[in-house]
């Protein structure tokens, strides 16, 4: 049987770096759904999401297999998905403190969550990172793909400002989500598949919309709710410092042939 035509990137080939960046704006077209807000936009934003997703397969077909297919067992998909339980369980400590855990569960945030789950990791995982996996001229392409895509995820939420977010809860939030991002992109890196991280994602964007007082019904964090103590600070930069630890100890030295094993399977398909 002959073989299909693969197709040349030559923004990818000649400067990856440029071509993983340029996947941002092109995910956040799906964004402008429209005037609609809520449950209603946050399920189009989610569908044209997964469209674009798999228009992104079709343009590397048929050497990439594409963001869904995983590479390894249930089980380690399972082990390695399970270190945002340090983001959740921390939030959910934390907003019990500061916020007399609140519980305030709606068909609003789950759409919500969903959307946050699909779409961000569809912008900043799922498209960018295989560019990097395939194209990028380093030694430890890993690692590179993990900081560059998270030193764009994570300041990205500062634009929340320009929404009617808090400004000091926006600067904490967009610093949670920078190591935040090494562990969704250490996910997605030793799993193969975008999946994970995205269940791993909305499953904590929901719990963390229902339990925080301080987020309103557009998933916006709209103040402080008196969180202005030291020790409100410590335990956020707590947290975070434990999910940056925990997403290099998912790339770590000693994992580096398991994802370079997994990643050449998915682009020589």
């Amino acid at each position: 049987m002959e073989n299909k035509k693969v197709r040349k990137h030559s923004l990818c080939e000649k400067n990856a770096v440029i071509a993983m960046i340029l996947t941002v704006p092109l995910g956040l077209l799906t964004q402008l759904s429209g005037p609609t807000k809520g449950a209603v936009s946050a399920l189009i934003v989610s569908a044209l999401s997964l469209v674009l997703l798999i228009i992104y397969n079709m343009w590397f077909s048929p050497e990439f297999d594409g963001v869904f297919k995983a590479h390894v067992p249930v089980k380690e998909r399972f082990m390695v998905s399970s270190a945002m339980a340090i983001l959740i369980i921390g939030c959910i400590i934390i907003n019990a403190i500061f916020s007399g855990l609140a519980f305030k569960p709606s068909v609003s945030f789950v759409c919500l969550a969903l959307m946050a789950g699909i779409s961000e990791e569809t912008i900043f995982r799922a498209m960018l990172i295989p560019i990097g996996m395939r194209y990028l001229k380093v030694k430890n392409r890993a690692v590179a793909a993990v900081i560059i895509s998270s030193v764009i995820f994570g300041p990205l939420h500062l634009t929340n400002i320009f929404v009617g977010a808090d400004p000091v809860m926006t600067l904490i939030q967009a610093f949670m989500a920078t190591c935040g991002g090494f562990v969704l992109a250490g996910i997605y890196l030793r799993t193969g598949s975008i999946i994970p991280g995205m269940i791993a994602h909305a499953i904590y964007d929901f719990i963390n919309f229902v339990t925080d007082s301080t987020i309103n019904e557009e998933g916006i964090v709209v103040s402080s709710g008196g969180n202005t103590g030291i020790s409100y600070y410590v335990l956020i930069i707590a947290v975070s410092v434990a999910l940056f630890v925990a997403g290099c100890y998912l790339i770590r030295k000693t994992k580096q042939e398991t994802i370079e094993n997994i990643w050449q399977t998915k682009w020589s398909n």
